[in-house]
């Protein structure tokens, strides 16, 4: 009984599917490529369909990229990813670094010709953390002070410590240190909003006709799990840096197809590409092929304080039972790195290896099936569980589909998997449906905090149902420091804290992987892998 999980764990690792696209080599002719650049408009390609485009309720990385071309925060990242001034065109910083004064621009406008002014941030804001709004991102602004007494129902959201002195000014009082906290300002749910549109259409604000921007383009249509195309905004505050006239984006989770369209001419970018496809695609498509640094980590997660989850020792042993290094090496090419905890690599910070990665794999079996047994569980009584996930490409589904081989033949364990659709599975993780699942992020700063404080009791992305008074206490303290060798070591001993007590299970460190025709120019790498549309554009390439 035993060789099945082998056998399909060795036709999982060394099997590959057939690819049709190979036929064509996706260099277009002279002619394509003038038409496309005449036009000024760029076609990308979405790995899933936004859940939404209200920035205070937006979780996923597809509505990121379709809110950064509609909105502008007080700053926003340029294209290598470093902070520069948006709406705010300066601003001061006390001696303490709690008070922040920002002087907005006054030539910003939105898309219906308002002036945006500091009254439209506080509104936002306080929008997001308003207990009775339901914002799945509350959390993100505990770094301003009275946001935890509103989380709490303790406060009014009228408390928030973010005034706007007059139009042009707007003073935030920070409830302590918070080096990131520009970085956090260039996020989604910190972007002015125009409140005399969403109190006119209420929940069918975000639709065509209706929504009112103030990013450097405005929405013409978006079809349900469809296209969402995007026009130059004439009324942006800095319309003559637009080089496009339009943006289509194009959900399309079928990375093969993707990847087809792309090489036909249909998509100018991709977000993804299969790696089984990595070899000939770089043969075929030289540079327009991107591998780049990505601060996020691939991992799933459990609810532990619910059966049977809520046992230590089997949380242990299903994290201890997948070999990292093979399902790097072999399936993906060895273009990712093996996650042995929460936190991406990031510069200037070290993470955390628990003791069991430097475990030969038999010891660390050994160890596993030690936990397994110990929690109860054992070849007459497997554990029997279903990891959920949202209906995703070939590379996810033959990941996942070798962990559940490694905890079969590792443990004994059989977990079966179960998908459902992107928007659904965001809302049965946020209701806490599933005891086990997809649980992938990506860093919305470059702090390790963005991922250490998502198992926080105050934290929106709690699905897990964590609760350890060590370890709030040790990340409060983290937070708490100016030093950053302190602040580094609390970090360090907050994440001891979360490998042992095996909240997630960590697979591996992403890196992004686009398909970049030549004809697009102004790309450049950066962690975050936010590109917005305000710096592309479209030229003819060397050679045509």
């Amino acid at each position: 009984m035993k060789q099945l999980p082998c056998l399909l764990l060795a036709g999982l690792l060394l099997g590959s599917c057939d690819h049709p696209a190979r036929m064509s080599s996706g260099r277009l002719t002279s002619a394509a490529i003038a038409a496309r650049v005449d036009t000024g408009h760029l076609h990308r390609h979405l790995t899933q369909s936004p859940r939404t485009l209200d920035p205070s309720f937006n979780e996923d990385v597809a509505g990121n990229a379709v809110i950064d071309d509609l909105f502008e925060g007080l700053v926003r990242l340029d294209a290598a990813g470093n902070i520069v001034p948006g709406v705010a065109e300066r601003w001061e910083v006390s001696a303490d670094g709690l008070k922040w004064s920002f002087h907005l621009r006054a030539n910003a406008r939105w898309s219906n010709g308002d002036p945006v002014t500091a009254m439209d941030f506080s509104y936002a804001w306080r929008r997001v953390v308003d207990p009775a709004t339901g914002s799945p991102a509350a959390s993100q602004l505990l770094p301003i002070a009275g946001v935890a007494q509103i989380i709490d129902g303790r406060a009014q959201p009228g408390t928030l410590a973010v005034i706007a002195t007059d139009a042009h000014t707007l003073d935030v009082q920070l409830a302590g240190p918070t080096p990131y906290f520009l970085y956090l300002l260039t996020n989604c749910w910190l972007v002015p909003l125009h409140e005399a549109t969403l109190r006119k259409y209420g929940t069918a604000w975000t639709e065509p006709g209706h929504l009112v921007g103030n990013g450097a383009f405005v929405l013409k249509s978006h079809a349900v799990n469809g296209p969402v195309e995007l026009l130059r905004n004439p009324r942006y505050r800095d319309v003559a840096a637009v080089r496009l006239a339009a943006v289509t984006y194009h959900p399309v989770v079928d990375t093969a197809a993707a990847t087809a369209r792309f090489l036909a001419g249909d998509l100018d970018i991709t977000d993804r590409f299969q790696m089984d496809d990595l070899g000939w695609l770089a043969a075929a498509l030289g540079q327009q092929l991107r591998l780049e640094p990505y601060f996020a980590t691939f991992m799933m997660a459990m609810q532990v304080d619910r059966p049977p989850f809520d046992d230590v020792r089997l949380r242990r042993a299903m994290v201890l039972a997948l070999d990292r290094e093979i399902l790097v090496r072999k399936l993906l090419k060895g273009m990712f790195l093996p996650a042995y905890g929460m936190v991406p690599p990031l510069p200037g910070y070290a993470p955390v290896l628990p003791e069991w990665a430097a475990l030969a794999d038999t010891e660390r079996h050994r160890e596993a099936q030690r936990l397994y047994a110990a929690a109860g569980y054992s070849a007459a009584r497997p554990l029997e569980v279903e990891l959920w996930y949202p209906t995703a490409d070939v590379d996810t589904r033959r990941v996942l589909e070798a962990m559940v081989a490694m905890w079969r033949m590792n443990l004994g364990a059989q977990v079966r998997l179960a998908n459902e659709e992107w928007r659904v599975h965001q809302q049965n993780r946020r209701i806490r449906k599933h005891r086990f699942f997809y649980y992938p992020w990506s860093g919305d700063y470059p702090d390790p905090l963005t991922f250490l404080g998502l198992p926080m009791p105050d934290s929106q992305q709690n699905y897990m149902g964590y609760r350890s008074a060590a370890y709030v206490e040790t990340v409060q303290r983290a937070q708490r420091s100016t030093q950053p060798t302190l602040r580094q070591a609390a970090y360090n001993a907050a994440e001891r804290i979360l490998n042992t007590d095996a909240v997630v299970v960590p697979v591996y460190y992403y890196q992004s992987r686009h398909l970049l025709r030549s004809h697009v120019r102004g790309w450049q790498a950066n962690p975050m892998d936010r590109h917005a549309s305000r710096d592309l554009y479209l030229a003819l390439p060397d050679g045509y």
